[in-house]
């Protein structure tokens, strides 16, 4: 009896503790965590989670896999055409305070591609770490025209707008018209439209 007594003792004796402590850690949560604490406790480690996040991505920047979007605006029609390309390595790892800064610095020194065909300025349009866009703004540049007179054997030679061909030869000789337009044409007198050029050709033909 007494070996059966030990063994009783010896299982209540902890089972009494464990019931004592969970009872005891019931009251206590009941006083800090009053009503649904578990769904209380739940929702305030969803809310931590959710403010780590918020930090992590309170300065998203450019990477290798942002689709970068960049857009032309004609400023004379409003028209708009957009291509996608690889987003330049001077942007890699920039978020929006710095990619402004090269776009302002940019807008200083663009490429002599862009100031051939008319670029205006470049400015940011929408920024996320998955995709950016932006905005190249130009005036589209006048196809230039015109005439050159050359003298050419002392005769004078209509030549187009790029000097590389002769838009007509004349019969019309150099020494023969007055000294100032001697001087023009020995210079490459310059004729802006045909209307200017036919109204030479008639004044100064035999």
């Amino acid at each position: 009896m007494k070996f059966v007594k030990r063994i009783s003792l010896f299982f209540i004796y902890p089972l009494s503790m464990f019931s004592l402590g969970f009872a005891s850690n019931m009251v206590i949560m009941e006083i800090f965590y009053p009503g649904d604490d578990k769904e209380q406790i739940q929702e305030n480690n969803l809310q931590k989670d959710d403010s780590i996040e918020v930090i992590l991505n309170d300065n998203p920047v450019i990477t290798a896999n942002t689709h970068y979007v960049v857009q032309s605006y004609n400023t004379e029609t409003g028209e708009i055409s957009e291509e996608q390309k690889a987003a330049p390595d001077k942007f890699i790892g920039l978020g929006r305070d710095k990619l402004s800064k090269e776009i302002s610095e940019y807008n200083l020194n663009p490429s002599l591609v862009d100031l051939e065909h008319g670029f205006h300025y470049m400015e940011l349009v929408s920024f996320s770490p998955g995709k950016v866009v932006v905005r190249k703004s130009y005036q589209p540049v006048e196809e230039k025209k015109g005439f050159f007179l050359l003298n050419e054997n002392h005769y004078v030679v209509v030549y187009d707008h790029s000097l590389n061909h002769v838009y007509m030869n004349t019969d019309i000789l150099v020494e023969e018209l007055p000294e100032r337009l001697q001087t023009e044409i020995l210079n490459m007198k310059y004729i802006e439209d045909e209307g200017e050029l036919y109204n030479f050709l008639e004044s100064y033909s035999s």
